[in-house]
C-alpha cells in the first residue's frame, strides 16, 4: 500500500483549487461574451422590427385604396356566400362535398 503524505494531499488540494478557478474564470468569460452577443442581437432584432414597421406602414399607405377594395370585396362575397346557403342550402352540401371529393382525388396524386 502506498503511503500518502500530508504535503501531498495539501497539494493536490491546492492544484484541484487552482483548477476550479480557472474553471470559474473561462464560465465567467463565456457569459459575460454570451451576454454581449445576446445584446447585439437584441439590437439588431429591434432594429429589424422597426424596419419592418416601417416598410408595413408605407406598404399600407401606398397600398390602401386597393386594401379598403379588397376587404369590402371579401366582406360582399361572404354576404353573397351566406345568402346563397341559406337560399340553397341542400345545393350548397351537394356542392361542398362535390368541391372536397375533387380536392381529395387531386391531393392524391
Amino acid at each position: 500500500m502506498k503511503q500518502v503524505s500530508v504535503d501531498d494531499i495539501q497539494k493536490e488540494i491546492e492544484r484541484d483549487i487552482e483548477m476550479g478557478k480557472k474553471m470559474i474564470d473561462e464560465g465567467k468569460r463565456l457569459l459575460e461574451e454570451g451576454k454581449y452577443k445576446l445584446d447585439e442581437s437584441k439590437s439588431r432584432i429591434k432594429d429589424l422590427g422597426d424596419e419592418a414597421g416601417i416598410k408595413l406602414k408605407e406598404f399600407e399607405e401606398k397600398y390602401s385604396d386597393e386594401i379598403d377594395y379588397v376587404v369590402k370585396e371579401s366582406e360582399k362575397a361572404l354576404q353573397e356566400t351566406e345568402i346563397f346557403i341559406r337560399k340553397y342550402p341542400l345545393m350548397s352540401i351537394f356542392a361542398a362535398f362535390g368541391f372536397g371529393y375533387l380536392i381529395g382525388k387531386l391531393l392524391r396524386k
